[in-house]
C-alpha cells in the first residue's frame, strides 16, 4: 500500500489506527527500527499491537509517555516500555545481524526483520503500519507512514521496544569490545566513535559494507598485497 497520512502530528494517537478499524482492520501491528545507521551491531525492530478498546478509551500513561524512542530520555523509554508491556495486547522484536546487511543491504534486512516479526508474532496482525516509506508486500497488507513514529502510537510503541532492546545488546557488546564506547554512541558514528576504529581497526561486529570500516578492509587488502 502507498504512504498514507502525511499529515502533522503535534503528539501521537490513535487518529491512524482508528482510520483502519472503519476499513475493517481488527489487529493493527505497529512496527519500527533501530540501528539502522549504525556502524555496527544488528538492525533491531519492534512490533506493538494494541487491543481496539485502547484506541478509543487511551489510558493516560500511554497519552503522557509513549512518543518517538529518539525524543525520550533513557528514563523515559524505560518507562515507556514498562507501559507498553502492560497495556499492549502483544509485542515483539527481532535483531537481524550486521552479517545480514553486509550480505544484503539495510532495506532486504529491513524486509527480513519484518518476516521474522510476523513468523515470531503470537499474533498475527489484519496489517502493518511501518515508519518510513517503504514498499515492501508480504502476505500481511503493510502500510508506510512518512515520519509515522511522531503519528501512531502503535508505530512510536514499536520504536521504543526496538531502540530499548538494541540499546541493552550494545551495552553488553561493550563488555566484549571496551575499546569503542559501545555502550556510549550504540554504535552510531559519533567523533570518538571514528577515532576508535583508526586507532583500534575494526571488531567483529563491525558492518564491513559501511564506511569507514569498508575502506580500512580496502587499506588492509592493499597492505597484504603489497
Amino acid at each position: 500500500m502507498s504512504p498514507l497520512f502525511d499529515l502533522p502530528h503535534i503528539n501521537p494517537d490513535f487518529s491512524i489506527e482508528k482510520e483502519l478499524c472503519t476499513k475493517g482492520y481488527r489487529t493493527i501491528a505497529g512496527v519500527d527500527e533501530a540501528g539502522r545507521g549504525a556502524l555496527a551491531g544488528p538492525l533491531s525492530l519492534g512490533m506493538v499491537i494494541y487491543p481496539l478498546s485502547i484506541y478509543t478509551d487511551t489510558p493516560e500513561p500511554i497519552l503522557n509517555t509513549i512518543a518517538d524512542s529518539k525524543k525520550l530520555s533513557l528514563r523515559k523509554r524505560e518507562e515507556a516500555f514498562l507501559i507498553i508491556k502492560n497495556f499492549s495486547q502483544h509485542y515483539t522484536s527481532v535483531f537481524v545481524p550486521h552479517t545480514v546487511i553486509d550480505r544484503t543491504d539495510i532495506n532486504i534486512a529491513t524486509k527480513t526483520g519484518i518476516e521474522r516479526l510476523i513468523a515470531k508474532s503470537q499474533i498475527k496482525p489484519d496489517i502493518i503500519i511501518m515508519d518510513g516509506n517503504f514498499k515492501f508486500e508480504f502476505d500481511i497488507k503493510f502500510m508506510s507512514v512518512i515520519k509515522g513514529d511522531n503519528k501512531s502510537i502503535s508505530i512510536a510503541s514499536a520504536s521504543i521496544v526496538a531502540k530499548v532492546l538494541r540499546d541493552e545488546l550494545m551495552n553488553k557488546a561493550d563488555l566484549k569490545y571496551p575499546d569503542y564506547g559501545f555502550k556510549i554512541h550504540k554504535g552510531y558514528g559519533t567523533k570518538k566513535h571514528i577515532e576508535s576504529l583508526y586507532n583500534n581497526g575494526f571488531s567483529n561486529i563491525h558492518r564491513k559494507s559501511y564506511e569507514p570500516v569498508k575502506s580500512l578492509i580496502k587499506q588492509e587488502e592493499i597492505k597484504k598485497r603489497d
